[in-house]
C-alpha cells in the first residue's frame, strides 16, 4: 500500500478494499510508538472473552513480550454481558504475564469513536501522541481514522489471527459492515474529513 494514501472517506474506502483484497497496512516506525490500544469487542456470558477479543488481546500481549510497546491500553465498556470489555482484556493480559503497571484500562467506550476520544484524553495526560491500534485488519482502517480525528497519530496493528479475518464469510460480512461504518463515521463524527477537529 502507498505510504500515505489520499485522505477523506473515499481514500479510506479505497484502503478498505485494498485490505480486503489482501493488501497490507502501513506499519508504524518501531522507534516512534510505545503504546498499543487494544480495541474491545464482544464479551460472552459469564465474562468470557469472545474468540475475536481473545485474539486481539493475545496479539497485544505478544507485542509487549517482544518489547515492541511498553504500555497497553485495552478499551471497551460494558456490552451485553458484564464485565466491561477492558476489564476482561486486563484479566487475559495478566494471564499472559503482562504486569499490571504496563496496562491502563479505558472501560467506558461503547464504540470505536468513544475509544478514540477517550484514549486521546488519557494520552494527553500520559504525554503520548501516537498509538498502535490493535484490532482486526478491516476494522483497522476505521480505527486509525478515528484515532487520528481524535488528535493522535495512529498506526494499524492488524490481528490477522482473528476469526473475523480468517473466516471467508466473516471477512465478507465485516467488509460490508466497515464500509457502511466508514460512511456513518464521516457523517456522525467527521472521521475521514481532511482536517482535525
Amino acid at each position: 500500500m502507498s505510504p500515505k494514501p489520499p485522505g477523506g472517506v473515499f481514500g479510506q474506502l479505497r484502503r478498505l478494499v485494498e485490505v480486503f483484497r489482501g493488501g497490507t497496512l502501513l506499519a508504524a516506525p518501531e522507534e516512534e510508538v510505545d503504546v498499543a490500544v487494544v480495541l474491545g469487542t464482544e464479551v460472552l456470558p459469564s465474562g468470557r472473552p469472545s474468540r475475536t477479543l481473545e485474539a486481539r488481546v493475545r496479539h497485544a500481549a505478544r507485542l509487549y513480550e517482544k518489547g515492541r510497546v511498553g504500555l497497553l491500553v485495552p478499551t471497551g465498556g460494558l456490552g451485553k454481558h458484564p464485565p466491561a470489555e477492558a476489564e476482561v482484556m486486563g484479566r487475559v493480559l495478566r494471564e499472559e504475564g503482562v504486569p499490571d503497571d504496563a496496562v491502563v484500562l479505558e472501560d467506558r467506550a461503547l464504540n470505536t469513536w468513544d475509544s478514540a476520544r477517550l484514549v486521546a484524553g488519557m494520552a494527553e495526560k500520559l504525554g503520548v501522541d501516537s498509538v498502535l491500534a490493535v484490532t482486526d485488519p478491516l476494522h483497522s482502517v476505521r480505527a486509525v481514522a478515528a484515532f487520528e480525528r481524535a488528535g493522535l497519530r495512529a498506526w494499524a496493528e492488524p490481528v490477522y489471527g482473528s476469526p473475523m479475518w480468517r473466516g471467508r464469510w466473516s471477512r465478507c460480512g465485516q467488509f460490508v459492515r466497515e464500509a457502511g461504518a466508514l460512511i456513518w463515521y464521516r457523517i456522525r463524527y467527521g472521521v475521514g474529513s481532511r482536517s482535525r477537529p
